[in-house]
């Protein structure tokens, strides 16, 4: 049984969303301001959040980053800003999937199964490159054998560059595999991904087709 932590301030909004969530047989914590949603996340053990970014007492923004400094479990940011700045920053912390309000709450629900299902699923393959390996069955990253925590959002554009060894993939390519083709992500956040991966993973085989995109490709 799948357990999320959903965290949002206002009633009306968290009351459709829970439901929505336990008739599809998911069990469900509810938070309603950050500090909330802090305390019940070390005190459980949660496959997913959803986190709203408007909240009192700690923002989501700050409530993502001591996830992350924790975790690498599933985010959704909710939120009813849609900048693309304020996406950007999400994607610095480390968010997984950005939903933007007003939104369908049948749409969420089967964006929360989507992003189950490929945290949980991928294929066994294990890939290996400069000093990085990449167990896609176990979702595992190391580097020089010590473990590199990756989000499933960087592990899955990881994976979509790796199996197109060669050649090159624009933004929107990756952004159509990973996300899905009815996403309202901005593409630019790619870039974003592509740049904690660098950091990360300190290779080289990530590169940068200016005006297109990106190619992955060990360079011996």
């Amino acid at each position: 049984m799948y357990q999320i932590l959903v965290v949002e301030d206002d009633r009306n909004t968290h009351q459709v969303i829970c439901e929505f969530l336990k008739e599809e047989g998911y069990t469900v914590t509810d938070a309603y301001d950050g500090e909330e949603a802090i305390t019940y996340f070390y005190e459980g053990r949660f496959d997913l959040v959803i986190l709203d970014i408007m909240m009192p007492k700690k923002n989501g923004m700050e409530v993502l980053q001591e996830i992350r400094s924790l975790s690498d479990t599933p985010v959704i940011m909710l939120t009813a800003l849609g900048d693309e700045y304020t996406q950007i920053k999400s994607f610095d912390l480390q968010a997984d999937e950005y939903v933007t309000k007003p939104f369908s709450p049948v749409v969420l629900v089967k964006r929360v199964s989507a992003l189950l299902r490929r945290s949980r699923t991928i294929n066994k393959t294990t890939i290996s490159f400069e000093d990085v390996v990449v167990d896609f069955s176990a979702y595992t990253v190391t580097k020089n054998g010590e473990p590199i925590s990756l989000t499933t959002k960087e592990i899955e554009i990881l994976k979509v560059l790796i199996e197109n060894q060669g050649n090159v993939l624009s933004r929107m390519q990756i952004l159509d595999a990973v996300w899905g083709f009815d996403s309202d992500i901005a593409d630019r956040i790619i870039d974003t991904h592509i740049k904690n991966l660098r950091k990360k993973l300190e290779c080289t085989s990530i590169h940068t087709v200016k005006g297109i995109g990106y190619r992955f490709e060990v360079v011996k």
